[in-house]
């Protein structure tokens, strides 16, 4: 894509009125396959390109995009996009970034974060990685069925331009796979799953390996009880940890907060974890996932500390939600394509604790350790939580038995209070959470 083109775009919506403007421009490289049982059921190459603009214009703001970048369209799509932006409701806190707000990347800065894979899988090295990643598994003979395999590999460009003088360009690429089998018999199956991504296609790891750890977490849970309501100490393992800082990020998102539909509301720099608790976001990473030197309007980046011993340091927001509650512009603003800017994490983590995952096992008298986490009911105003979840119950320090069909309940407030880290960190996803140690939740089973 041309950056005149783009350039063209903004000089037109000025001539028509256009108070201020900006436009994005997004494509999409992407090559997946996926398999079942052995077999290759789809292998897919496209490249999407799409182009979003949002107009501006006496405290009134319109979004329109499209996949059509033909001259014509884009032509038609100014004209229709001017003519809404007259008759959508005022709001008082939309526009851009002030020119001494807006910090533009260098070339050095954004190459410094190694976020594109100069390696690209072809085709058949995609379909022969994702059947060795199912047939692995299914090459123990205890594994029954299979839910599939999936691979991929996504390079994308993106380029941002505002009437504000903001412009930058990042391309990027990542890396994805999921696999899910079943073990046992027919009157007693149990699942078990894997998915990853990363940046470099080369870290997704030994596929032969990710497939036979995934049939030994199958045939571990063969013959799961139910057990009886109680109270207990919980160990979430860090497959399923990172889901309690998301439910942070959502409770301290400034949306949330200006809403009044957050139990943290009132929470700024007040103690909420115990004191040796960091949670940091960090987008100055490199090869991690959305790690970024400026955020979607313009806003230069930096690490921070969410949760700094234990006391909650600032809310998430978007030039819009930071001036809704007085507050200078944190970095976390994103622009999609289709959508006007809202706030978002970028490497959100919880960091190492001291303790090994075996030491909080081996402590527990009785317990459970929770692998997998299905539902959701978790109501932010006041930090209800409730989730469908399965694992293995603990006696004496040991795993004696897979357990299914439970709920773990609390409250969010208390959790955040009372969960130790253990030091098992990986960095995998967007959000990543070392295993983490929960006082006193309520299981409910039978």
């Amino acid at each position: 894509m041309d950056k005149n083109f783009l350039q063209d775009i903004l000089k037109k919506l000025k001539k028509k009125g256009a108070d201020e403007a900006d436009v994005v421009f997004s494509s999409s490289e992407n090559k997946s396959s996926s398999c079942r049982l052995g077999e290759i059921e789809k292998t897919e190459e496209s490249i999407t390109n799409e182009i979003g603009i949002r107009v501006i214009n006496k405290k009134r703001q319109s979004i329109i995009s499209t996949t059509n970048i033909e001259h014509r369209n884009i032509n038609s799509l100014i004209e229709k996009v001017i003519e809404m932006v007259k008759v959508v409701p005022t709001d008082e806190f939309c526009g851009l970034a002030n020119k001494n707000q807006v910090s533009i990347p260098s070339k050095e800065d954004i190459e410094n974060l190694d976020l594109c894979d100069k390696y690209e899988p072809d085709k058949k090295e995609i379909n022969e990685k994702v059947l060795l990643l199912e047939q692995s598994a299914l090459n123990n003979k205890k594994i029954i069925n299979s839910e599939g395999a999936e691979l991929s590999y996504t390079k994308s460009k993106y380029i941002l331009m505002a009437s504000n003088g903001l412009e930058s360009e990042i391309t990027k690429t990542h890396s994805d796979y999921i696999l899910a089998v079943l073990a046992g018999n027919k009157s007693n199956m149990e699942r078990a799953y894997d998915y990853k991504s990363k940046v470099f296609f080369n870290d997704l790891g030994d596929f032969n390996k990710i497939g036979k750890k995934v049939a030994s977490d199958a045939l571990k849970k063969i013959g799961s009880k139910k057990i009886k309501t109680c109270k207990c100490d919980v160990i979430y393992d860090s497959k399923v940890a990172s889901s309690l800082l998301s439910n942070l990020f959502n409770a301290c998102n400034a949306s949330s907060i200006i809403k009044g539909t957050t139990f943290l509301k009132k929470k700024k720099n007040k103690k909420i974890f115990n004191e040796n608790i960091n949670i940091i976001d960090d987008p100055l990473m490199k090869r991690k996932l959305r790690s970024r030197v400026i955020d979607g309007e313009g806003i230069g980046t930096e690490k921070k500390k969410l949760i700094d011993n234990g006391f909650l340091r600032f809310f998430f927001n978007c030039l819009s939600t930071a001036k809704q509650i007085k507050e200078d512009p944190s970095g976390h603003g994103t622009r999609y394509v289709s959508s006007i800017p809202s706030a978002s994490y970028t490497n959100l983590y919880l960091k190492n604790g001291k303790q090994k995952k075996k030491d909080m096992i081996s402590s527990l008298k009785k317990g459970l350790i929770i692998t997998e986490l299905m539902g959701s009911s978790v109501n932010l105003s006041n930090g209800d939580y409730s989730r469908g979840a399965s694992g293995f119950w603990i006696e004496n320090g040991q795993i004696s038995y897979p357990v299914s069909e439970i709920t773990i309940a609390g409250n969010l407030e208390n959790i955040f209070k009372s969960l130790v880290p253990a030091d098992d960190l990986e960095f995998n996803f967007g959000v990543n959470s070392p295993s983490l140690f929960i006082e006193n939740l309520t299981v409910g089973g039978i």
